[in-house]
Order: C-alpha cells, then structure tokens, then sequence
C-alpha cells in the first residue's frame, strides 16, 4: 500500500484525502495549525456554486480595471508590488481576461464544480455529516440590462452545458425569496439556480476528517511546520518537519498556497500562486433573512444562510503577498453588506463573526493539478475563491493522474 502524505487540511487536502483514502493508500494529513480548515477554508463565502463558477478574469473586468486602479470600486483594490512573481502573475492574469480564454476557463472550473456536486452526494451517503449543508439555490442580481447582457457569452455557455438556470424579473424572483424586498436598489434581472448549495466548509472538513479517521485509519499529524520534501534519486521518500522526525511516504501532495516554499525551485508554478485577500462575517440571521443564497454583483457581495445564521463575503485585494487584516476594508464591507441586506441579518460590531483570508489565486482561476518533476510529487493548489466549490472535482482529478502513474 503506497503511503501518501497530503500537506495542507483545507477543503481541497481533506477532499484529497478521502478520494485517496477511499482509493486505497495509506494517508496523512499534514497542517502547520492545529486542526483542518483553519486558514482559508475557515470561513470563506460557504456557497457551493456549481453553476456560477465564473473565472475571475474576464473581458468585464478588464474593462473596468482603470476603476479598480484608481480606486473607485470599493469591491477591488490593486495595490501594484515590484516582485517579479507579482508582475508575472498579474500579466497573465490579464490575458486570461480575453473573451475566448475566460470562457474556456469558466467551461474548465464549471466542470470541476459538477465533479463536486456528483461526489459530495457521495460522501453524505457515507458519512453523517452536520455542517449546515442545504441544497437552496442561488440567485445572482443583476442591476440594470447593461450589466446583464455583459454576461450573455457565459449564459449561453452554461446553456450549452445543460446547466439549469432561470432568467426571472423581480417579481417574479421575490416570489422565491421574499428577502429580496430588502434590498434597496433597482433589479433589472435574477439569474436564478435551483440547484446551488451552501454549507459550513470548515465543519464538513472537521466532520469528514474525523470520519475518515474511523473508517480508514486516516493519520493526521497536526501542528507541524513542513521544513522540506526528503528525496533519493529524484523520488520522494519523505517529509522533515521543523520540530518532529520525519515522516517516511512514497508520495507527496500538495495543497495549499502555504506549500509553495517546500517545492524544489524546479516544481514551483513561477508567476502562477497569488493571493487574493477576501474578508467574511458571520451573523445571527433575521426572522426576513434569506433561504436562497444571493450574489450581489452591484457590490460583489455574497449571501448564504447557514442555520440560523447569515454569511457574507466579498471584496478582493491583490497586493501584497502575506495580506493582514485590514479594519478599514473590514469596515467598508460591512457597510455594504448593510446597505444590501441589513434587515436580513443582526449587524452589531459586537454581535458579528469577522474574519479574512488569503486564496491562493492563479492568473486564470484554473487550479493548478498536475505531478511535478520530482516523481511522486503532485499539486493541487491554487483554488481562488472557488475552493469549496471545486474541492471533490479537483480530489477526482489529482486521484487520476495518481493512479495511472
């Protein structure tokens, strides 16, 4: 049985984790913090948005970059760096702004997210799993017809695919979800999804891990800084840790952004991981609080229930390359979130969970899952803002090029 040591226990190192475990192989699962889902898995946008798994870059966006650069979208901020990974990174990503690769992009994660959808059904089956998790739906508001017909390229496209979507009026869409005679402004038209999701991504990896213990004799092996990959003849063999020995396997996969410092300079994706900082908040739900989670595209704001609580995320700062939380975005997120839903959730700065996190982006919002040139390496790393939603799709694709090498 081939021993296989996954680093990082974010919703894409435990989606690994259970495809491999289900495969065969002897796992470990590998965090520098003391439990899985405690980085940017913790408290991300909770959607599981397998009809909206839309590219980042996009003709859109880069037709409005000058806005972004000047600081008048509130949503974005760009703050230019002079490191090369930087420069590299943000080059691409603007090419990967063209009409013909972000389609071919979103066609890409839009398949990885239908993985997802096949496979958790799997894994409720096997395990009893408590994390909020309710098959809602989605609703994206779009404010005026402009801003509705600049996404017709990607409706047609998900068209094609046979995804289920329904284009609604407002009152036709507040039929649905009656939350939305709290939002303030003119809705011109609802992309509604029926068959989106929601669910807390940090106690689905919590619950899964501790299923995977049970049932497959998972290891874990957390609170341990990885120091570097062990190697004989261009062959993993190990792991070395910083304060424990090191860990004997026969395969290395890597998970997180975080790993990028651990790869041979030779496997290191250059200019292809930077991260993009969002912040979150989580609030005791309203009795007019929403059951179909929303997308806000005027303020590039989501909204998911989970139980009795509200959660919301949005903005995305690119800049710097280990992000802090920053009072002042928080603030001004939180005041759009207000300013969209306020009646929809309890908004006290004493009565809110705040949190932020980095997502470890590529320039084309693509994942990056292949082996690396050390044999018995593998990444799959690079998520972005869709890593809940891309989690099990993208375990399935690493899991193939594992089993056929």
């Amino acid at each position: 049985m081939k021993r296989v040591a996954v680093v990082g226990a974010g919703v894409a190192g435990v989606a690994s984790a259970y495809l491999l475990c289900r495969a065969g192989y002897a796992v470990t699962l590998v965090d520098r913090n003391q439990g899985p889902a405690l980085g940017a898995s913790r408290a991300n946008g909770a959607q599981l948005s397998y009809a909206y798994g839309d590219a980042l870059g996009s003709p859109s966006l880069l037709r409005h970059l000058p806005h972004i650069l000047l600081r008048r979208d509130p949503a974005y901020r760009v703050q230019l760096q002079t490191d090369p990974e930087f420069l590299i990174w943000g080059l691409r990503f603007l090419a990967e702004c063209l009409p013909t690769r972000s389609l071919a992009n979103t066609q890409h994660l839009l398949k990885l997210a239908f993985a997802t959808r096949r496979l958790l059904e799997d894994v409720l089956v096997e395990f009893d799993l408590s994390f909020d998790y309710q098959v809602s739906g989605k609703m994206i508001l779009y404010s005026t017809a402009k801003a509705f017909a600049a996404g017709a390229a990607v409706h047609r496209l998900k068209q094609s695919m046979g995804i289920r979507q329904e284009v609604l009026d407002r009152s036709e869409a507040t039929a649905i979800e009656p939350a939305l005679t709290l939002y303030p402004d003119s809705i011109d038209r609802v992309v509604y999804s029926p068959d989106d999701a929601a669910g807390r991504p940090d106690r689905f990896c919590t619950g899964l891990v501790d299923g995977l213990v049970r049932r497959y004799g998972l290891r874990t092996l957390f609170g341990e800084e990885v120091r570097g990959i062990q190697s004989c003849k261009g062959r993993v063999t190990g792991l070395s840790f910083s304060t424990c020995e090191q860990l004997d396997c026969d395969l290395v996969v890597a998970t997180t952004g975080a790993a990028l410092d651990i790869l041979p300079w030779t496997d290191r994706p250059v200019g292809g991981i930077w991260p993009v900082q969002g912040y979150s908040m989580t609030a005791a739900a309203s009795p007019a609080a929403m059951r179909v989670s929303i997308t806000d595209l005027k303020r590039k704001l989501v909204f998911a229930r989970l139980g009795d609580d509200v959660r919301i995320a949005g903005l995305a700062d690119i800049g710097a390359a280990r992000p802090r939380f920053s009072d002042e975005r928080f603030d001004m997120f939180r005041s759009a979130s207000i300013e969209a839903f306020g009646g929809a959730f309890e908004h006290k700065v004493g009565e809110i969970g705040a949190w932020s996190g980095a997502r470890p982006c590529t320039p084309s919002s693509r994942p990056i899952i292949r082996p690396g040139r050390m044999k018995g390496l593998y990444l799959n790393l690079g998520h972005g803002t869709l890593g809940w939603t891309l989690c099990l799709g993208s375990a399935q694709f690493l899991l193939d090029l594992v089993a056929t090498a």
